[in-house]
């Protein structure tokens, strides 16, 4: 039996506790998790397990606190207008040539889950969202990357890394090596210069009509541009003219409503809602969000204080509660709000009800956390969500009682 056909079969297992529950499994002995299995026979290693396989697919790795989404996916556009057949695996879920064909789990999965995906589709491309989570606990480990993107650092995940240092060092071991990379320009990040194409202010001029809102997706596309092309060889010209026809990604920066607008993001760092709620600056804005429940608590003030700061009305209201108490959540980030006036409305649904109410010519409303989700995370329990969907039965509803 080939290597493929036991990786599809799952005969190949990273998990030390289920190796003897069927006899003529192979034990994918990573560094982390060796410890547990060092006496498991017959093992294979990472590397040798990629070399093995002999893909033709050539790998694309983008990493960063905000951007991984729309950059993964502005390059698989680009590359499937190209004439390749891509996969696209992250925080969405796996993707085939642009289309869901597995649903979200991690935003980095296992490398086995990563590696069969890779086996059943055979892509030309696979361009795959790196979490720091994913980088610390080896889930791509062996892979030999084609490409590497960085997108943005700000402050997430402390709840795991302890120190933005920490987080900021699991990020830099990502592009210590050799590999062809694209990074937005940030100063005091390491990174090896071979090969390396830094995307600045100069380089961005040259979208000059950006299809998405927001001036951070300028430099998100410019460096989906920069990446294809050192990849393909393609024109930039041309690629610069082919994203401007990129559709989004949902959930990011996805407009609901033209007039008066209403924007959906995910948006769940300090960064990402300074970058969010910059846009439409000639507007009031009211914006709906809350925070990750048994997580990183010291960054929910910062978050109420760019809220506070980039809008002018705040409806505070559940994220992913967890099993946390939601009012804890609550007068974390209330900490941070100073200036404008807040309500607490527990219920999202009832929370957005309100804020359409609020809505009119002049203002915009963003609804900031959930993105694409698909569930509201309770303690023990998801409960089907999808934010798109209950706005517009919302608005729908309005329609109706207007007429």
């Amino acid at each position: 039996m080939g290597i493929d056909t036991l990786l599809l079969k799952g005969m190949i297992t990273d998990d030390s506790r289920f190796f003897d529950s069927e006899p003529g499994k192979i034990f994918l002995r990573t560094r982390y998790n060796s410890q547990y299995g060092r006496e498991l026979e017959p093992y294979i290693t990472p590397n040798q397990l990629f070399k093995a396989l002999e893909l033709p697919t050539k790998f694309i790795g983008i990493t960063g606190t905000n951007g991984k989404t729309t950059v993964a996916f502005a390059i698989s556009y680009l590359l499937y207008r190209l004439g390749y057949n891509v996969g696209t695996q992250g925080t969405l879920g796996f993707y085939y040539n642009l289309k869901q064909v597995e649903p979200p789990s991690l935003t980095t999965p296992s490398l086995l889950t990563t590696l069969r995906r890779a086996t059943k589709y055979r892509p030309h491309y696979f361009v795959m969202e790196v979490s720091s989570h994913g980088l610390a606990q080896g889930r791509v480990e062996g892979i030999e990357w084609a490409l590497k993107v960085f997108t943005s650092l700000s402050q997430d995940h402390l709840d795991y890394h302890q120190t933005m240092e920490n987080y900021k060092g699991v990020k830099e071991t990502f592009f210590a090596d050799e590999t062809p990379k694209v990074l937005r320009f940030y100063a005091g990040f390491r990174y090896n210069p071979a090969n390396s194409f830094i995307v600045d202010r100069d380089v961005v001029r040259e979208l000059e009509r950006c299809p998405l809102i927001g001036e951070f997706n300028r430099y998100n596309l410019v460096l989906a541009v920069e990446g294809v092309h050192l990849l393909t060889g393609v024109d930039r010209g041309l690629l610069l003219e082919l994203i401007q026809e990129f559709p989004g990604v949902p959930g990011r920066m996805e407009l609901v409503q033209k007039e008066p607008p209403i924007v959906i993001d995910y948006a769940h760092t300090p960064d990402g809602f300074e970058q969010v709620l910059k846009t439409f600056p000639e507007l009031e804005k009211i914006v709906i969000f809350g925070a990750g429940g048994n997580r990183d608590r010291s960054k929910r003030k910062l978050i109420g204080e760019a809220a506070d700061r980039y809008s002018n009305f705040i409806i505070l209201t559940i994220d992913n509660p967890r099993c946390e108490e939601p009012s804890q959540i609550f007068a974390d980030l209330a900490e941070g709000i100073k200036i404008h006036p807040y309500i607490i409305i527990p219920d999202r649904r009832r929370a957005i009800e309100h804020g359409l109410t609020l809505l009119k010519p002049g203002r915009a409303l963003f609804l900031l956390g959930k993105g694409a989700e698909e569930y509201i995370e309770l303690c023990g329990e998801r409960v089907q969500y999808k934010e798109r969907e209950i706005v517009e039965e919302l608005l729908e509803a309005q329609k109706r009682e207007g007429n």
